[in-house]
């Protein structure tokens, strides 16, 4: 279920027990174009900074994650 954060940014979390990853969509990220920004939210509810991954970049980042598990 997608959420809105402080800045009325969209994100969805998945949960890793008691952290979470969180992918929150950057409308104007640091390139000035869409970005998924990926987060780990600790057991604390504190937010580690993460990499902005622009959106026409994203399916080149999944194929590279999935071929390294494969």
């Amino acid at each position: 279920m997608t959420s809105m954060d402080g800045s009325n940014q969209e994100y969805e979390e998945v949960a890793l027990g008691e952290s979470a990853v969180r992918i929150t969509l950057v409308p104007h990220g640091w390139n000035n174009s869409p970005c998924l920004r990926i987060q780990i939210r600790d057991e604390n509810g504190h937010l580690r900074q993460g990499p902005d991954i622009p959106g026409e970049n994203c399916a080149d980042v999944i194929r590279s994650m999935v071929q390294l598990l494969i």
